[in-house]
C-alpha cells in the first residue's frame, strides 16, 4: 500500500494538472477584515473614515540615507589633509549632482517633478505595534496637559508614552480603512510577455493615483492624514 501511495504521488507531480493547482494555490489570496484594538477604551474593530484608528509611532529626522556611499569598495581612513573622509560619492552628493545637471537643460518645475526630496532630510519611523482611536488618542493628549506631575516629555510638541507600554512616541499614523490580503508572492514562473506586464504596471499605478481620492476631504480620516504629513515635514 505504501508503494503504491508514493507512485500515486510520483505520477500527480509529472501531471500538468499538478503544476495548475499549485499556481493556483500561490495565487490565492486570503480576505479578511482589518480589525485594530485600541488601548485606551479597549474596543476593537475597523477603522473608518468617521472614526479613525492610528498607530503608535516615533517619528525622528535622520539624514543617514545621504551618508551612504554610492560604491562598494572598502573605504579607507585618510593619512594627509588632502584625502577626505566623506568625498563626492555618497547618496546626497549624487543627488545634489543629477539636480544641478538637470537644471542647467530644463526649467525648475520640470527638474523638481522628474525627482525625489533628496537624501540629506529622511524620516525615521519607530513604533510599539500599539493601535488606538483618534479621539481616544486626543483625550489622551488633553488629559497629559491638565497633569500636574512633572513630566519627562514636552507635550505640547505631541510628545507623550504609549499608553500599554509607555514607550516614547510624538505622533500617530492614521490606519487607511480597508481589508488585510495576504498573497503568496512565490510564483514559480511567468508567462507574461513585456505588454502584459506594463499593463499591469500602469493598473497599479492608477490604483495608487486613487488612494487620496477616495477619501472624502471633510471626513477625520482625511484631517488627520493632514495633520501627519504637517509633523514629518
Amino acid at each position: 500500500d505504501c508503494c503504491l501511495l508514493v507512485v500515486l504521488f510520483l505520477h500527480s507531480l509529472e501531471s500538468p494538472d499538478a503544476d495548475i493547482a499549485m499556481e493556483i494555490a500561490t495565487a490565492e489570496e486570503h480576505v479578511s477584515e482589518a480589525v485594530y484594538d485600541c488601548v485606551i477604551c479597549g474596543q476593537s474593530g475597523p477603522s473608518t473614515e468617521e472614526r479613525p484608528t492610528g498607530l503608535v509611532v516615533l517619528l525622528q529626522a535622520s539624514s543617514v540615507l545621504g551618508q551612504c556611499r554610492n560604491t562598494t569598495e572598502p573605504k579607507k581612513l585618510p593619512t594627509t589633509e588632502k584625502e577626505q573622509i566623506y568625498p563626492n560619492d555618497t547618496c546626497a552628493a549624487v543627488y545634489e549632482t543629477r539636480l544641478a545637471t538637470l537644471q542647467q537643460f530644463f526649467k525648475d518645475s520640470s527638474c523638481l517633478q522628474s525627482v525625489s526630496i533628496g537624501w540629506e532630510g529622511g524620516v525615521y519611523v519607530q513604533t510599539c505595534g500599539h493601535t488606538l482611536h483618534i479621539d481616544c488618542h486626543k483625550s489622551y493628549m488633553e488629559s497629559l496637559r491638565n497633569d500636574q506631575v512633572l513630566q519627562g516629555f514636552a507635550v505640547d510638541k505631541g510628545e507623550f508614552t504609549c499608553p500599554l507600554c509607555r514607550q516614547f512616541a510624538n505622533s500617530v499614523l492614521p490606519c487607511y480603512p480597508g481589508n488585510n490580503v495576504e498573497r503568496n508572492l512565490c510564483q514559480c514562473h511567468s508567462t507574461k510577455n513585456m505588454q502584459e506586464l506594463i499593463k499591469e504596471v500602469e493598473e497599479l499605478q492608477e490604483q495608487l493615483g486613487t488612494f487620496p481620492v477616495s477619501i472624502s476631504s471633510e471626513t477625520n480620516l482625511s484631517k488627520e492624514m493632514e495633520s501627519v504629513m504637517k509633523d514629518i515635514k
